[in-house]
């Protein structure tokens, strides 16, 4: 009997032993693959952290030439446009202790200069302007617009010496704002909302207005005739590690402020442009 016992309690050992070897095998694969998952979610987020870093670093480079165009004078720019190249001026470029190179580069061309259409973007309470130095004289500019706003326009132009100016107040099409007395537009190009602007006299430029709601504004030359051009654009692109970013500006010419319109009058038709109210 005895023997009997003894050989039971060794089987019981044997047995236990197995079922403790197969957890300790089973918690280690637990462990591994616990410590597997968080070591991926770490690098996965330090990863990201340096995605982000390089991303922000990038459209700071960007920024920087953007930047460095926009003190430099229109003259310079537009000698860098003749040669085609900017003598490495159009070029930036920082290596970091780690051995990463955060660089930009910017691409120069004139906006307007073009037979076809010129857009602007114009908020209530803001103003664009459209060179027209050059343009034909007796011909048609037609502005057109999509939306319900209300466009002001304000043509300017030398007669005899003098600084003139022909205005145009008009809605659109299905403007809900029909009790202003403005005039109402027409649906031409197809834009649902275009009037003509008679180019008299000897142009200078078009001052443009938005009433009740912004919109894209757009001045369509008449065939044959040019709409000057009317700035610089700056394409600059930043560079760091994997992440590219592009950042676009107009520089433009210089322009009158939104409150010029205001502080400048014609006290009639056929009357220069002045400060004074007087007669």
């Amino acid at each position: 009997m005895r023997s009997i016992s003894t050989q039971k309690n060794r089987n019981c050992l044997k047995n236990n032993s197995g079922q403790t070897l197969v957890v300790i095998v089973f918690l280690l694969l637990f462990s591994t693959m616990v410590g597997i998952t968080i070591s991926t979610r770490f690098v996965n987020t330090l990863r990201g952290f340096v995605r982000t870093d390089d991303s922000v670093k990038a459209l700071k480079a960007a920024e920087a030439i953007i930047e460095r165009m926009l003190i430099t004078p229109n003259s310079v720019l537009e000698g860098y446009i003749a040669a085609g190249n900017c003598d490495g001026n159009c070029l930036y470029s920082v290596t970091e202790p780690n051995g990463n190179i955060v660089s930009a580069d910017v691409t120069l061309k004139y906006s307007g200069d073009t037979d076809g259409p010129y857009t602007i973007y114009i908020q209530p309470g803001e103003a664009g302007q459209v060179n027209m130095t050059g343009y034909g004289t007796g011909k048609v500019v037609d502005i057109c617009w999509h939306g319900s706003a209300s466009v002001y326009a304000a043509y300017a132009y030398e007669e005899s010496g003098e600084t003139k100016i022909a205005s145009y107040a008009v809605n659109s099409v299905a403007s809900p704002y029909n009790d202003n007395g403005f005039d109402t537009a027409a649906a031409n190009y197809g834009y649902p909302n275009c009037f003509p602007v008679s180019t008299t006299g000897t142009p200078k430029y078009i001052r443009l207005r938005t009433y009740y709601e912004s919109a894209y504004v757009t001045s369509l030359p008449t065939p044959g005739e040019t709409i000057p051009r009317q700035g610089i654009i700056l394409d600059a692109h930043g560079y760091s590690g994997d992440s590219v970013k592009n950042v676009v500006v107009l520089k433009t010419d210089a322009i009158a402020p939104s409150f010029f319109d205001y502080a400048i009058l014609q006290t009639s038709t056929t009357s220069p442009l002045t400060n004074s109210y007087s007669p």
